[in-house]
């Protein structure tokens, strides 16, 4: 084979001693390394997560959030993502070509550390590591930048690994932008606090499945968590404290309401909503706000596909039990919602990305969180009077068809089956009756009771007497 020519100098980052058999993962992709696997190189404009596992499962994964380019401009309003896909996957990302980042493996935490710098030594060895970068590539020990992966292992011949169908990699990339775009460095900070910052001065924000919001920790008495240090002084954070939006769906209304308008609140969250949106605004705007929940919604299923983060799966269900409970909020934050309803499509189209599926959407009972939220939500978008809505409405009906073409749900309450017969094991036929379905209606024993509180004359009523004398 001829000798690779001097390669053009593209956004890498070096993953100098990473042991082989590791299990790595960057974006929507995961492999193995090899002993010969070094880094990876190509990197395109925007955000990437890479993890790291010491197995590919029952292990702890260690990731964190880096950015190519220009940072100022991650989960800038207005942001396109078909336009910035277009943009990046074209090669026009605007990066610096000879920005390399340099993450080194460190056996203690078990885990990928950037190079600091603190000291003189640090320093050097990061210089050291880049200019290197040349051999490193001609021998093959770059892996080149893909959205997704064919059967090939890393460290393979690099034209087996050109064989990847182009139209897929475009689709990965697009998909990723798309589940990134209102992650912003300010979001990142909000919730796993300050970042580390290499020797060239750019910023990481680290996360491991073990990191978890206060409300999701396991209180046990006795105990104390521990982080552990290593010698650099950089921290393992498996107790890392996730810094969530507070969601209390148990208190969906403001402070003193009484009477009508708590009852209200309780069935229409779109006071809790409003009021979310408008702590995390910034100077008045309110699309900031929306921005940094939306924001929030991609950050905590990105962490449940990637580290299966159990608290980021509780926080995201949170939010989507927020959003779609809502009603007068529908037509006043028209393309907020419009915007929920793309991201979740997106979402749920990269669930089985895991193995075997994160969520078990074909399953009997993985999905009925979400269908049952979703029914109520299209039951809540049909009562909106023509002409309001328009925008959610149409988002909703291209929903509504994708998920009952890919995992056959039904979101129309008239087409569920309250009543029928079902035919056992042994060909015996017994009539089932589903009584869930009550409690969205208010029928059944979830139908309202009416309470006589005494016979108009201002005496008690004998059912009341009675309940407290006993």
């Amino acid at each position: 084979m001829p000798p690779r020519s001097s390669p053009l100098p593209t956004p890498t980052i070096l993953l100098p001693g990473l042991p082989p058999k590791t299990l790595v993962g960057i974006d929507l992709l995961t492999f193995t390394s090899t002993a010969n696997f070094h880094g990876i190189r190509d990197l395109p404009e925007g955000w990437h997560f890479l993890y790291t596992g010491t197995t590919e499962s029952f292990s702890l994964r260690c990731g964190g959030w880096f950015y190519i380019g220009d940072i100022q401009s991650a989960g800038a309003a207005g942001q396109d993502a078909s336009t910035a896909v277009t943009r990046r996957t074209l090669g026009g990302n605007g990066a610096d070509a000879t920005e390399v980042r340099v993450w080194k493996w460190n056996q203690d935490v078990e885990a990928l550390v950037p190079i600091i710098g603190n000291s003189s030594e640090e320093k050097q060895e990061a210089m050291r590591y880049k200019a290197n970068l040349s051999a490193i590539w001609q021998s093959g020990g770059l892996f080149r930048y893909r959205s997704r992966i064919s059967s090939t292992a890393v460290g393979g011949r690099e034209e087996d690994r050109d064989l990847d169908d182009v139209d897929n990699q475009k689709e990965g990339r697009s998909d990723w932008v798309g589940l990134t775009d209102k992650i912003s460095p300010q979001l990142l900070s909000r919730i796993l606090g300050d970042p580390d910052v290499d020797v060239d001065g750019k910023p990481r924000w680290t996360v491991t499945s073990g990191s978890t919001a206060l409300r999701d920790a396991d209180q046990i008495p006795g105990l104390t968590s521990q982080e552990a240090t290593s010698a650099d002084g950089t921290a393992a954070e498996q107790e890392k404290d996730l810094r969530f939006l507070p969601v209390d769906l148990k208190r969906t209304w403001r402070e003193g309401a009484v009477g009508r308008e708590r009852t209200e609140a309780a069935q229409d969250r779109s006071w809790a909503l409003g009021d979310m949106v408008r702590r995390v605004s910034q100077d008045g705007d309110e699309q900031t706000g929306e921005r940094q929940i939306l924001g929030e919604l991609q950050f905590t299923f990105l962490m449940v596909l990637t580290l299966m983060n159990y608290s980021c799966l509780e926080q995201w269900k949170r939010l989507l039990g927020l959003i779609f409970t809502c009603r007068a909020a529908v037509p006043d934050r028209e393309s907020f919602f419009t915007d929920v309803l793309r991201l979740l499509r997106l979402q749920l189209k990269r669930c089985d990305d895991v193995e075997g599926g994160l969520f078990d959407m074909d399953g009997d009972n993985g999905a009925e969180f979400l269908v049952k939220l979703l029914t109520g939500f299209k039951r809540t978008v049909d009562e909106l009077r023509d002409g309001v809505g328009f925008a959610v409405k149409f988002e909703l009906g291209v929903f509504e068809k994708w998920v009952k073409e890919e995992f056959n749900w039904e979101l129309k309450k008239d087409a569920i089956v309250r009543r029928g017969m079902l035919e056992l094991e042994d060909g015996e036929q017994v009539e089932m009756e589903m009584n869930d379905a009550d409690e969205d209606d208010e029928t059944g024993e979830y139908a309202p009771v009416i309470v006589d509180l005494g016979g108009g004359d201002g005496s008690p009523s004998p059912e009341l007497d009675m309940k407290d004398n006993e």
